[in-house]
């Protein structure tokens, strides 16, 4: 009766949590612009006296049944949303949505590189791709940008235990729906164009990156690279350690990841984040996750598997910022597939020196303790911004929507 009782206010207190976020969205949905202080100047539409008041006949009338949408087919991937690509099989089938954005002259192009790009909790496919869609056809490396559109409605955080945040991204002991969805474009794309197999990447933001994450840990025999603003590994013990308790039971067990294969691609992978306290997120008082810790922590599990891992602190809030698009398509462009040894390690470019650091077998820490201010041997992080006071403050990354925070009302 104690389990039971115990289980009963855990559900309550997480359907609680969520539905209060939930309302934050629905609100802000219906809520008037105020960004403008335009004002509709149309008078309200008169009514007509003379207008025939509805029969019995209109009421009675069933709604009509709009057509079930056809499954989407690999010939039928266009630019822009693509909607109903069924993903997965048997009893983990799910329909799935996500934008596409191609170069020009795909046809023509010998081999052609992917990015996939996760958007955050409480954002939205069509409102992250803006971040990177007007690049596909850059000079550094052309590339099929696929932003995919999380499920918010089957992985939620209201079950025990969870579904996900959103994205399926909490059990990943038997793959996940991601991971399906990952692997059905890949496949189509590779059957209508001509893909370069050496440059499939990976990036995303919060939520997103986390899923990111989770696709190098899956499917580390095709990705090559990986930049996530914001992440976290929950394949790594210290990093669910972190995550604390909420009555008792550790929030880090909600999340399922296998280890990495003994033998699996080292690729290569840059760890974006903002300053530790107001770069974090939690639900109404559940669990709180701080992203500066989280990248601390999976540069320090990487390496120790034998990535090259680069730590990069831009020092602001939850949101996309320190590193732009541009630095991202040539880290993308100069870690192919099998990088198994940076150049990033002696030459770092410039967008990425001044506020990045190469983790290396020196950083490496078994276990992460509180630096003391009045220990003079403390070593100090590289990345933390208190440490370089004459630095000029590095600039968001332009254009950037308020949207790519975790909440658009954050």
């Amino acid at each position: 009766m104690k389990k039971f009782t115990w289980f009963l206010t855990l559900a309550l207190v997480l359907v609680f949590a969520v539905s209060c976020g939930s309302s934050s969205k629905k609100d802000e949905k219906e809520t008037p612009d105020t960004d403008t202080d335009e004002i509709s100047d149309e008078e309200p539409a008169e009514t007509d006296g003379d207008a025939e008041e509805p029969t019995a006949d209109d009421s009675d009338k069933e709604p009509v049944e709009e057509p079930e949408k056809e499954p989407l087919k690999c010939e039928d991937f266009a630019e822009g949303l693509n909607e109903n690509l069924i993903v997965g099989e048997g009893s983990n089938e799910l329909a799935r949505s996500f934008y596409l954005r191609l170069p020009e002259k795909i046809d023509s192009l010998e081999k052609v590189p992917v990015i996939f790009m996760y958007h955050g909790y409480g954002d939205s496919a069509k409102n992250f791709e803006s971040f990177f869609s007007s690049y596909v056809n850059n000079e550094t490396m052309p590339f099929i940008l696929v932003t995919p559109e999380s499920r918010d409605d089957v992985f939620g955080f209201t079950t025990l235990p969870p579904a996900g945040l959103e994205w399926d991204m909490m059990n990943l002991k038997d793959a996940s729906a991601e991971g399906d969805m990952f692997d059905a474009i890949l496949s189509c794309l590779e059957k209508r164009w001509k893909i370069d197999e050496k440059h499939i990447h990976v990036s995303g933001f919060s939520a997103g990156a986390i899923t990111a994450n989770s696709m190098g840990l899956q499917k580390s025999e095709k990705i090559a690279s990986i930049l996530s603003y914001s992440g976290a590994y929950f394949s790594d013990a210290a990093s669910r350690d972190a995550l604390g308790e909420m009555m008792g039971m550790k929030i880090g067990d909600f999340f399922s990841w296998p280890d990495f294969a003994e033998e699996h691609n080292k690729y290569p992978q840059v760890f974006v984040h903002g300053d530790k306290e107001k770069d974090s997120w939690g639900m109404a008082g559940v669990f709180t996750i701080y992203f500066n810790q989280m990248a601390r922590f999976g540069a320090n599990y990487l390496t120790g598997l034998g990535h090259d891992a680069i730590l990069c602190n831009h020092g602001k809030d939850h949101t996309v910022a320190g590193i732009d698009q541009k630095g991202m398509i040539k880290f993308f462009a100069e870690h192919p597939f099998g990088s198994d040894a940076s150049d990033y390690r002696e030459n770092m470019p410039e967008e990425f020196s001044e506020i990045c650091h190469f983790f290396t077998e020196d950083d490496l820490v078994e276990e992460e303790e509180p630096a003391d201010p009045t220990d003079p041997t403390e070593p100090t992080d590289p990345t933390d911004p208190e440490e370089k006071p004459d630095e000029e403050e590095v600039p968001e990354i332009p254009d950037t929507p308020d949207c790519f925070r975790l909440r658009c009302n954050d």
